[in-house]
């Protein structure tokens, strides 16, 4: 009979099934991703990984959430520390900050291809405000940062999802896509934020 993980053994396990799901997120994909390939990786066996996690897509989805907490910390720095300037200028530092974050992450294709697999395996309350799967999500936090629109909230939503159906095409854009990005988000936000 086997002995159960000790809490530093599993802690290492949960470390190295979460660093490989990582990177076979960013080059291969969560559907190309086998089981075998992410157990092999951490030393345990398939029927040990249970005990870690419900499925493979649990974990695929913890990394989502890891990367959401990488792209909405540092944006929500950029909206908070110029609590002296204009929303126009709050909002789009978050915005164009949020965009630069998913870029320099490199997981662009992720959310292109993976995390709308990943939300069928969310409660679809989690799915619906997951900020990387939702222009809704953005919008919800500009709002609850007291950041005012001039525009419908239908609209403000759309120029988002725009945006960030923008940041998953990155590679078909080129090297102007920041220069292009940022005009885009200031003038999104001179015309629509008060």
């Amino acid at each position: 009979m086997a002995l159960p993980f000790t809490e530093q053994q599993r802690s290492a396990i949960r470390q190295k099934l979460f660093e490989s799901a990582q990177r076979h997120a960013l080059s291969d994909g969560v559907q190309r991703t086998s089981l075998d390939t992410l157990t092999s990786e951490a030393g345990i066996s398939k029927s040990s990984f249970y005990k870690f996690y419900e499925s493979k897509e649990q974990l695929f989805i913890e990394v989502a959430r890891h990367w959401e907490s990488e792209i909405i910390g540092p944006a929500m720095r950029a909206l908070t520390e110029n609590r002296q300037g204009s929303d126009k200028e709050r909002a789009a530092a978050f915005v164009y900050c949020a965009f630069e974050r998913i870029h320099q992450l490199g997981i662009a294709r992720f959310l292109k291809e993976d995390l709308p697999y990943l939300n069928g395996f969310m409660p679809r309350e989690l799915a619906c405000t997951h900020i990387l799967s939702s222009a809704r999500s953005i919008f919800d936090t500009l709002r609850q940062a007291e950041v005012h629109f001039t525009a419908p909230d239908d609209i403000v939503l759309s120029v988002i999802q725009l945006m960030y159906l923008s940041i998953l095409n990155i590679g078909d854009i080129g090297e102007s896509f920041f220069p292009a990005l940022h005009a885009l988000v200031q003038s999104a936000c001179n015309r629509l934020v008060a």
